[in-house]
């Protein structure tokens, strides 16, 4: 539209004419008609909509806390039956 007004008018008025609402073109005619069957058809139809959506809960799965036994452990040399090598071992190459 706004091509259409510019060859009469100045760019400028073009696109007021274009975007003012007060001269609309023959698109603009045809979306208000679908516009306007559109709110007369939701004012016939007065029947109740079923409403579909279901609340879900929430369920929260906290497990119980158990307490559990470690074995103590002693991982002192003594007992494990080794100490370390004495003097500590020397690479090959040096």
């Amino acid at each position: 539209m706004i091509i259409d007004y510019s060859k009469r008018a100045a760019l400028c008025q073009a696109i007021t004419q274009t975007l003012d609402g007060a001269h609309p073109c023959s698109l603009c005619h045809v979306v208000n008609a679908g516009k306007n069957s559109e709110k007369k058809s939701d004012l016939q139809s007065s029947a109740p909509k079923i409403d579909m959506i279901c609340v879900s809960r929430t369920a929260s799965f906290v497990r119980p806390f158990v307490s559990v036994e470690y074995v103590a452990r002693d991982f002192s040399f003594d007992v494990i039956g080794r100490s370390p090598p004495v003097p500590p071992p020397r690479l090959l190459l040096s």
